[in-house]
C-alpha cells in the first residue's frame, strides 16, 4: 500500500469513471483488511485513517473505521489522539451508537495535564455532543471554567459550553454566570476569551423558546448588566491606542467587533425595557464605527455591514438610518463582488423603511445592472424595481432596457423575471403613460422576445389593443411590420417567436387600416403570412396565429389572388397531424366561405378589454376601437376562435349555429372558448374520469327519440388554460358540442360543456381534453365513457 499522496494521484489520474471506481474499491478493501490486523504498526494505522478521511470526502462508506477512531483516541500517543479526534468529528455524528464509547475517553481527556489534549476533547465534545452526552460531561467543562487560568482552555471551554446549551437548554443556568466572571477578569479577557463569552451570550439569548424555567428574566437581566463592558470593548477597538495585535487591514479585531455588535443587537431586541438607558450610547458608538471605519478594506466592510444591520434591526435614529444607507451605497461602488452582493441584498430589505435615502444612490444601483456577475445583476434588477416610482420611472426603465439589450442567453431566467416585473408594473400605468408603456414593451419584445413566456406576450397584445391614442397605435404597428416585412438584418433574432406572434396579430387585427392608408399592400401581407406558414410549420402557437390572421385579412381585401393565397394557408391545415390546428383550420374554412357581409360581422375589430379580475371573469368594454364594426356586439364573434389570443368573449348563438349547422363529421367538432363563467358539479353527475390534473363528470339532462342532451363537467385540480374538449360518438350518431363555459380554470374551478346527440344506438363517448398548464405546454387527457340509456 502506497502513501496518501500516491493514492490521491491515482484517483485523480483515472481516465474513466470505471477506473476510478476500481481504484477506490480496491483501496477501501485493503484498508478494511489491514485494520483487522492487530499487529499493524501505529504509523501504518494512521496512514490508513488518513486515506479513509479522503474516501469520506469522496462520499465513500467509512463506517467500518468508527471503532478504529475510538482506539486511536484511547492511545497515549498525542499523534494518535489528535488523528482519532479529527476522524471522530468527521466520520461520526450524534446519532451513532458508538458515540457512547467516547464518554469516558472524553471525560478522562478533559482532566488531562496536557492543555492540547484537553483542547482536542473540548472541540470534539462541542462538535459531537448529544443531549445525553451534554448532561454527562458538563461538570468537566464547568470545572475548567471555574478553575483554569489558561486563556486558551477557557476560550475552548466557553465555546464548548455554548454548544452544550444548544443541545440542552437547561444547562444555561449552570454556565451563564461565567459571562460576567470572564468579562471582569483582566487575565482571561483576551481575544479568544471574549469570542467565547459573546458566543455564550448569543446562545443564552437565543435559547429562550427552549428554556422551560421561570428564572429566565433574571438570567436576561444578568446578561444585560454586562452591556457597559461590551460598549467599553467596542470603544477601545475603535481607538488608535488599542493593542494592534489582531489588526486586519487596518481594522482592529474585526471578528470580535462583528460578534460584539451581533450580541448587543440580540440584547436590545430581547430586553427593550432593560436596555432603553443604553440606547443613546449605542447610537454614539455606531455613528463612530460607521464614520471612522476604512470603507476600502474587506475587514472594515464586515464591521460596517453588521453595524448597518444593527441600525435597521433596532429602528434607531433617522440620521443613523440615512448613514447606514450611505454605507451600503459605498459597498456598491467597490470592486469586491461579495461586498456588492451584500450591499444590494441589504438595500432590498432597507427600501421599505428608507425609500428616499435609497433613491439617492440610483447611479450605483444602475451600474450593478451591467456587472459581469449574474448574481449581482439579479439583485440589481430586484432593487431597481423596488425603488421604481412615478418620479424616476422613465430613467430606470431606460436602464432596464439597456440591460436587456446587453443580456445574452445565459440570463434567460433573469430576463423573464425582468419582463414579468415590467408587465406587472405597467398594469397600474396612468393614461398619460400609456403610449410610452406600449413603446417600451414593443422594444422589449424586439430585444428579448425569444425568452418571453406566451402569457406575457398576450399582455403586450392586450396593451396595444386597449391603446386610446389611435395615431400612436398606428405608428407602433407600422414600426413593427416595417421591421418584420422589411427583413432588416440583425434587428430581430430568428428565434424571436414573440415578435413574430405580435407581427402576425397586428396584420390580422389592423390589416384594413394598413391597406386603407396604403402603408403595406395586401399582397405583401399575404406573402409574409405564407412565408411564416412554410418556415415555422412545427410551431403550433405561431401557425394558430397565422391561421387567424389569414382569415381576418381575407375579409379586408378584394384582391382575388391574395384571397386565394390566404385560403390556401387555411385549407393547408385541414389534414394537419395536430388535432387542434386541424380543428381550427376546418372551422375557419367554414367561415371563409361565408358571404362577405357575414364575414365582415364575424371578423370585426377587437373591443377594448380589461384584464382578468381576481374573480376570474373578463370585463369587456364596448368602446369603439380603430376600426369599429357596424354592429358592436357582433364584433366579439371572432374572439371565440382565438384560443391563443389573450382576450376572450362568449360566442353568440348566431356564431354557434354557423359552425354547428355545417359540421357533418362529429370527430371534427370542438367547443369554442368560453366567457369565464364557472359552474358546479351537480349531485346526480357521474364521475367518468380522474387524473392528477382534473376530474371529469357527465350527466344526462334529457333523452328521447329526437335525441339526447348531456352536460360534461371538468373540475381543475391544478390551474388549466386554453381548455378544449373534443368528443366522438359512434357512426350511427351525430354530435353537436355547445359552448364551453370557461376555457381557463384555477384550482377547484369547474367548467361545463353541453353536448347534443341525435341518431340511434347506445350513448357512448370518447372524450379528449387538451389544455395548457402553468408552464404553457400542451397536455392531453383521453378516456371513454358509456351510459345505459339508448337513442
Amino acid at each position: 500500500m502506497g502513501s496518501l499522496r500516491t493514492f490521491i494521484k491515482d484517483v485523480r489520474g483515472a481516465k474513466t469513471l470505471a477506473e476510478e471506481r476500481s481504484i477506490v474499491t480496491k483501496e477501501s478493501a485493503r484498508i478494511r483488511t489491514k485494520l483487522k490486523d492487530d499487529h499493524l504498526p501505529q504509523e501504518k494505522r494512521r496512514k490508513n485513517i488518513h486515506k479513509l478521511l479522503y474516501l469520506h470526502i469522496l462520499g465513500e462508506k467509512t463506517h467500518f473505521a468508527q471503532v478504529e477512531c475510538i482506539n486511536l483516541i484511547a492511545s497515549d500517543d498525542f499523534r494518535d489522539k489528535r488523528l482519532g479526534y479529527l476522524a471522530a468529528m468527521i466520520l461520526l455524528d450524534e446519532h451513532q451508537e458508538v458515540l457512547t464509547l467516547l464518554t469516558n475517553l472524553i471525560s478522562n481527556d478533559l482532566t488531562h495535564p496536557n492543555r492540547y489534549v484537553v483542547s482536542l476533547a473540548l472541540s470534539t465534545l462541542g462538535s459531537l455532543t448529544s443531549p445525553e452526552l451534554a448532561r454527562d460531561l458538563y461538570p468537566d467543562v464547568e470545572t475548567i471554567l471555574a478553575r483554569s487560568t489558561d486563556e486558551f482552555l477557557v476560550k475552548k471551554a466557553l465555546q464548548c459550553a455554548a454548544k452544550l446549551i444548544e443541545r440542552d437548554a437547561s444547562l444555561l443556568e449552570i454556565f451563564y454566570p461565567y459571562v460576567g466572571t470572564i468579562l471582569k477578569s483582566h487575565h482571561l479577557c483576551t481575544h479568544g476569551g471574549l469570542l467565547g463569552v459573546v458566543k455564550l451570550c448569543q446562545v443564552a439569548l437565543s435559547c429562550r423558546p427552549q428554556y422551560e424555567y421561570d428564572n429566565y428574566p433574571e438570567i436576561l437581566q444578568s446578561l444585560v448588566a454586562n452591556i457597559p463592558e461590551l460598549f467599553s470593548l467596542l470603544q477601545d477597538m475603535n481607538s488608535t491606542s488599542f493593542n494592534p495585535e489582531y489588526d486586519v487591514g487596518g481594522t482592529c479585531d474585526p471578528f470580535l467587533q462583528v460578534e460584539l455588535l451581533y450580541t448587543l443587537r440580540l440584547m436590545f431586541e430581547l430586553a427593550p425595557q432593560g436596555t432603553d438607558r443604553y440606547k443613546n450610547k449605542l447610537n454614539d458608538i455606531l455613528t463612530k464605527i460607521a464614520t471612522n471605519s476604512d470603507g476600502s478594506k474587506n475587514a472594515a466592510h464586515a464591521v460596517l455591514y453588521e453595524c448597518v444591520r444593527t441600525i435597521f434591526a433596532l429602528q434607531l435614529d433617522q440620521s443613523l438610518k440615512i448613514l447606514g444607507v450611505n454605507v451600503l451605497a459605498k459597498f456598491l461602488g467597490g470592486k469586491d463582488n461579495n461586498t456588492k452582493y451584500v450591499g444590494l441584498n441589504t438595500l432590498l430589505d432597507v427600501v421599505p423603511q428608507e425609500p428616499n435615502a435609497v433613491q439617492k444612490h440610483r447611479k450605483f444601483i444602475s451600474r450593478c445592472l451591467f456587472d459581469p456577475d449574474i448574481s449581482i445583476r439579479a439583485r440589481a434588477v430586484e432593487l431597481t424595481f423596488a425603488i421604481l416610482n412615478d418620479s424616476n420611472m422613465t430613467e430606470l426603465v431606460e436602464e432596464l432596457l439597456s440591460f436587456l439589450k446587453g443580456s445574452d442567453d445565459q440570463d434567460k431566467d433573469l430576463i423573464i423575471s425582468t419582463v414579468n416585473h415590467l408587465v406587472n408594473h405597467f398594469d397600474s400605468r396612468t393614461p398619460d403613460q400609456e403610449n410610452w408603456a406600449i413603446d417600451v414593451m414593443v422594444q422589449v419584445l424586439k430585444v428579448v422576445g425569444q425568452h418571453i413566456s406566451l402569457d406575457k406576450v398576450s399582455e403586450v397584445l392586450l396593451m396595444i389593443n386597449n391603446g386610446q391614442d389611435l395615431n400612436h397605435k398606428l405608428q407602433v404597428i407600422q414600426q413593427i411590420l416595417t421591421v418584420s416585412l422589411g427583413r432588416l438584418e440583425g434587428v430581430v433574432k430568428g428565434d424571436n417567436l414573440a415578435w413574430k406572434l405580435m407581427s402576425v396579430w397586428c396584420i390580422g387585427e389592423y390589416g384594413d387600416i394598413l391597406l386603407q392608408k396604403n402603408i403595406f399592400s395586401d399582397t405583401r401581407l399575404a406573402e409574409y403570412l405564407s412565408a411564416l406558414n412554410h418556415m415555422y410549420s412545427d410551431s403550433i402557437m405561431l401557425i394558430g396565429y397565422v391561421l387567424t390572421a389569414a382569415l381576418k385579412l381575407s375579409s379586408k381585401t378584394n384582391n382575388p389572388g391574395c384571397v386565394e393565397e390566404l385560403r390556401q394557408i387555411i385549407m393547408g391545415h385541414t389534414r394537419d397531424t395536430n388535432l387542434m390546428l386541424q380543428n381550427k383550420s376546418y372551422q375557419y374554412s367554414i367561415i371563409f366561405n361565408q358571404p362577405a357581409g357575414l364575414k365582415h360581422d364575424i371578423l370585426g375589430a377587437m373591443p377594448f378589454f380589461e384584464k382578468k379580475s381576481k374573480g376570474g371573469s373578463d370585463k369587456v368594454s364596448l368602446q369603439k376601437n380603430m376600426a369599429p364594426p357596424t354592429k358592436p356586439v357582433e364584433s366579439s364573434l371572432l374572439l371565440d376562435l382565438l384560443e391563443t389570443s389573450p382576450p376572450r368573449n362568449p360566442p353568440t348563438k348566431f356564431h354557434n349555429d354557423v359552425l354547428a349547422s355545417q359540421v357533418e363529421n362529429d370527430t371534427r367538432t370542438a367547443p369554442l372558448a368560453g366567457n369565464g363563467v364557472y359552474a358546479s358539479v351537480p349531485e346526480n353527475a357521474a364521475q367518468c374520469y380522474t387524473s392528477s390534473e382534473m376530474a371529469v363528470f357527465m350527466r344526462i339532462k334529457s333523452v328521447g327519440p329526437e335525441g339526447a342532451e348531456l352536460e360534461l363537467f371538468v373540475r381543475a385540480v391544478v390551474p388549466m388554460h386554453n381548455v378544449q374538449i373534443f368528443a366522438a360518438v359512434s357512426k350511427t350518431q351525430k354530435l353537436i358540442l355547445g359552448t364551453l363555459s370557461s376555457a381557463s380554470l384555477e384550482s377547484d374551478q369547474v367548467c361545463v360543456q353541453e353536448l347534443r346527440v341525435s341518431g340511434s344506438g347506445k350513448l357512448k363517448f370518447r372524450i379528449k381534453i387538451v389544455h395548457q398548464g402553468s408552464d404553457m405546454n400542451l397536455k392531453t387527457e383521453q378516456f371513454d365513457h358509456k351510459f345505459d340509456q339508448s337513442l
